[in-house]
């Protein structure tokens, strides 16, 4: 070893061989006073034999030394209590050594035949049996055969045998050393192993006590089961967790997928386990939810189940709680879009195996958001809440009501027969939901649209099946709300119509955005253009172009309608301010209105100072709208709009005048100037006799109102002159002229001027 002497055998480090000796240091002073006590009765013995010198000159020695290391050795035997160090043994055995030396090498004088044995023995006494350190070994064997040798030999004469005791006592003191020196080593690796196996087992003990703590203070109760279920230890959880007094024959595991089974019983048959989520109860019939694992454990050489029992009750009661917040819409109570959707896809797949079918309704709260901004948003979310209340109590007990979002609904209806009982349900949820709301002082109406889809019927996956209700439910609003409407195959081809339109309109304008060309409309009375209808043109890279009729469903729309008619106004103001400044007189220009514009009480604020930042004048403008725009819950803010532009000084056209939902109060309530006669009318007005009696109705209403009039689509001279003669004023179409860009009005106007004066 690294750590000990080669030539010593003793610790390189003099604070471990300290350490060593302290250890030793009662051992050492038993053998210390050992030895003194034995060399007193040894040489007490040898006195009495020494008295065979008795009348030799070796007599008056041999008494004396004999007697010398009797008392030396009692000396260091009477001394012997005050060894209280190993220093302090080390010290009196030189002592002793010294005495003894001395007084053994007087005797040897005599060279007797035990002369010879003694010589060899005391040093070997020295060597093997003085507790002394290696130096005190060596130095004491050493010193010792050396006063024996001198002692031996010194007296004349000179034996011959000499130089051969010289190399006998060199051999033995040299075995003496190495004997030392292996001894040495053997007692520090004995003592070193002995330290280190007390130190294991201290290490031990205190992990096996740590163990036992740490077994006892873990706050997830712990069980140790027997091969045959019996409980081996527990720990204080398990104790105060699972049984009273350590007793778990009441538990119960209880899993969705299996019977009931006793808990020791489960440990018993089930060995190693992961994190189990299940179910325990007591005797008391209290549940708990808890994460079970096991492990295979060797203890006192028996095979043991370590296992685990994690109570998660509170975690699991967050998580179903969480579960049902997730599921469930937090203000009617109702079942919100992702149950609503899960229940949907797994009643799908059952009615699909049952080969039966089922509905799917959705449901939109007509004019929610006039309700919210008059009434405020308390009777909005009130108006919600009782929607739902009537939803659940139409259906049957087995259909799911949910809030979508918004003010949208969906009713799930399972097991539907015919159309009759499709018919009476939906009969019914209108019935119900029609009825007014009392809320606080005032009472709130309450309308809804339907859409309704039939699975397998109307579409065989969740997906399509919402989609074409959701259709269903469009054409419901379109076709006037507070209506339910069924799914139709031609719903799903004019929706898609739409979709494209409203895709074209995107696209157009962000690549091609629209830009104005003008009409002619012309005086009939004399044939000089008095202004220009404004149409929508995109111009496609290829040279194509995008023609309003193409995107029609765009001008109707929310978001695309405004944009669109924000690029239209905007490309006609400066077309028109560029006009004024070069001196062309280009009369009006008429400007297609829609209608999400004039359901805006801001427009006309917005559009008049529009008109004021391009310095154009509100007589160079006229608004077309259709009749479509009276109708509806708006009908007031139309008008108010309409007054309000026209008080400004802008004409305000009737356009496509019979072809909507015409009503002869529209032109006594709204401050119509001009109406204008669709060109349905005038494209057979020499043929069709139904046409021209049609156009002559409205000449005459228009005459007797006081409106002027202009026909669209006038494209040949009998048509032409058949409106002159009903006195009509005014006429666009074909024959006058196609619609042109703005760069080639002034053109048309040398044109005209031109015409006027021949």
């Amino acid at each position: 070893m690294k750590d000990i002497l080669l030539l010593s055998g003793e610790f390189r480090s003099r604070a471990q061989e300290a350490s060593f000796q302290a250890c030793r240091l009662p051992e050492s002073r038993r053998q210390a006073r050992r030895l003194f006590l034995f060399s007193v009765l040894l040489n007490t013995l040898f006195l009495s034999s020494d008295w065979r010198f008795a009348g030799t000159p070796h007599f008056e020695i041999a008494v004396p030394a004999r007697i010398a290391v009797i008392l030396g050795s009692l000396l260091c035997l009477g001394l012997a209590r005050s060894m209280t160090s190993f220093r302090a043994v080390e010290r009196l055995c030189f002592l002793w050594q010294a005495i003894t030396a001395i007084g053994v090498a007087f005797l040897v004088s005599s060279r007797s035949d035990i002369a010879i044995f003694v010589l060899v023995m005391l040093p070997t006494v020295f060597y093997l049996a003085v507790p002394t350190s290696f130096r005190g070994n060596m130095g004491g064997g050493m010193a010792c055969g050396t006063a024996l040798l001198v002692g031996y030999l010194a007296p004349a004469p000179f034996s011959p045998t000499m130089p051969g005791m010289i190399m006998a006592m060199l051999i033995l003191h040299c075995g003496m050393w190495i004997a030392i020196a292996r001894s040495n080593r053997a007692q520090r690796q004995q003592w070193i192993a002995t330290r280190e196996a007390q130190d294991a087992r201290a290490a031990l003990a205190n992990s096996s006590a740590t163990l036992e703590r740490m077994f006892m203070t873990v706050p997830v109760p712990l069980l140790v089961t027997r091969g045959d279920g019996t409980v081996l230890r527990h720990n204080e959880a398990a104790g105060r967790t699972l049984g009273r007094e350590g007793d778990f024959r009441p538990i119960w595991m209880i899993e969705d997928d299996m019977p009931s089974i006793r808990l020791l019983d489960y440990i018993q048959a089930g060995g190693h386990a992961d994190h189990i989520e299940c179910r325990i109860a007591d005797a008391g019939g209290i549940l708990r939810d808890i994460l079970y694992s096991s492990r295979p454990v060797m203890i006192a050489g028996e095979d043991c189940t370590l296992s685990s029992i994690v109570e998660i009750t509170d975690r699991k009661n967050a998580e179903r709680h969480l579960a049902q917040l997730a599921m469930t819409d937090a203000l009617t109570g109702l079942a919100n879009r992702s149950h609503f959707m899960a229940a949907l896809t797994q009643a799908s797949e059952a009615t699909r195996s049952s080969g039966g079918r089922m509905a799917v309704a959705l449901i939109d709260v007509d004019e929610f958001k006039r309700i919210n901004d008059s009434s405020g948003h308390d009777a909005g979310d009130a108006l919600l809440c009782a929607v739902g209340r009537r939803l659940r109590a139409a259906v049957r007990p087995g259909d799911l009501v949910a809030r979508m979002g918004g003010d949208e609904f969906a009713v799930l209806i399972t097991r539907t027969g015919d159309r009759r009982d499709l018919d009476s349900i939906l009969a019914r949820m209108a019935m119900r939901l029609h009825a007014p709301l009392r809320h606080g002082e005032r009472e709130i109406e309450c309308r809804a649209s339907m859409g309704v889809a039939l699975f397998p019927d109307h579409a065989d996956d969740v997906a399509d099946l919402m989609k074409h209700a959701d259709i269903a439910l469009y054409e419901a609003k379109n076709a006037g709300r507070g209506r339910a409407c069924l799914f139709e195959t031609g719903l799903l081809e004019s929706w898609e119509r739409e979709a494209r339109m409203l895709e074209r309109a995107r696209h157009a304008l962000v690549h091609t955005p629209p830009t104005p060309w003008y009409q002619p409309k012309v005086d009939l009375a004399n044939g000089k253009v008095i202004g220009f209808e404004a149409l929508l043109r995109c111009v496609q890279p290829d040279g194509s172009i995008l023609m309003p009729g193409d995107i029609a469903a765009a001008f109707e729309h929310p978001e695309l309608g405004r944009l669109l008619t924000d690029k239209m106004l905007e490309g006609i103001l400066a077309d028109c301010r560029a006009w004024e400044e070069r001196g062309i007189d280009f009369g009006h220009v008429a400007v297609n209105l829609p209608g999400v514009e004039l359901h805006d009480r801001a427009f006309p604020d917005r559009f008049l100072a529009r008109l004021s930042e391009n310095s154009v004048p509100p007589r160079r403008i006229e608004l077309e709208v259709t009749e479509s725009v009276f109708l509806g819950r708006n009908a007031e803010v139309v008008e108010h709009n309409l007054r309000r532009l026209s008080a400004a000084g802008i004409s305000i056209a009737l356009d496509d005048f019979g072809t909507g939902y015409a009503s002869l109060s529209h032109l006594k309530q709204f401050p119509i100037d001009i109406i204008k006669i669709d060109r349905c009318f005038i494209r057979d007005l020499e043929t069709d006799p139904d046409d021209a009696a049609i156009v002559r109705a409205v000449l005459n209403l228009a005459y007797s109102l006081g409106i002027q009039t202009v026909a669209e689509g006038v494209e040949n001279e009998s048509q032409l002159a058949y409106l002159r003669a009903g006195g009509c004023h005014f006429g666009q179409g074909f024959l006058f002229g196609a619609a042109i860009p703005a760069s080639r009005i002034s053109e048309l106007q040398r044109i005209d001027r031109s015409r006027s004066s021949n």
